[in-house]
């Protein structure tokens, strides 16, 4: 089994974004923590507050908009570099191993957990809104997503950003879509503490980085 680094991060939005991919071959597990709360465009999201928004910040991986409220959520990195064991050529089917091991990370504290294996499905806002979609190995929890991971791809490797909230919140992006529509997201989305878990974001964090790096899935 191969190595992993380990290593925690804690400072803007902004700034984790902007970090380097890793240029020494090995795979890296990160845990990020934002210093304030930000709203999070992805690479090719359309921007629905026309730039008004100081906490703005574009992630260079896909997917939707994600609300970051540093008290209420967790957020792990992974890269995986190209030729690794872990690492595949196809776009979708790169996330599936790390789905499973989220989804028994999960589990083992007692959320019914299981993975997305379908193509991917662009919910309510029409992909705006990451958590409003479903995409091929994010984590489902009572027919709601739990875990959002979207992926960068270079040279170098994939680089899988994985947010999960203790109890989802759609923040200040309930006002880039109508009301009906946030009702739906809301709906379709989840916390681990809709589950009964009351471990806290460190603790999960904790978890979800054992189950990557020392589980097989």
């Amino acid at each position: 089994m191969s190595a992993w680094v380990r290593d925690e991060w804690q400072a803007t939005a902004g700034l984790l974004h902007a970090r380097p991919m890793p240029r020494d071959g090995r795979r890296r597990i990160s845990r990020l923590r934002p210093t304030a709360p930000a709203v999070v465009l992805g690479s090719a999201s359309p921007d629905p507050y026309g730039g008004m928004r100081d906490d703005l910040v574009r992630r260079r991986s896909g997917g939707g908009l994600v609300w970051l409220d540093p008290a209420a959520i967790v957020w792990v990195d992974v890269f995986v570099p190209a030729g690794d064991p872990l690492w595949r050529s196809d776009v979708s089917q790169a996330f599936h191993w790390l789905g499973r091991r989220l989804a028994m990370a999960f589990s083992h504290v007692g959320v019914p957990a299981s993975t997305h294996r379908g193509p991917y499905e662009a919910g309510p806002s029409q992909g705006l809104v990451c958590f409003a979609s479903l995409g091929p190995g994010e984590v489902t929890a009572g027919g709601r997503k739990l875990v959002g991971v979207s992926q960068r791809r270079t040279r170098e490797g994939s680089r899988f950003q994985c947010v999960a909230y203790e109890r989802f919140e759609l923040g200040p992006l309930a006002s880039a879509v109508d009301s009906g529509t946030s009702d739906l997201i809301r709906d379709r989305a989840a916390g681990w503490a809709d589950f009964g878990v009351s471990n806290s974001p460190s603790e999960i964090a904790r978890l979800l980085m054992g189950f990557i790096t020392e589980h097989d899935a």
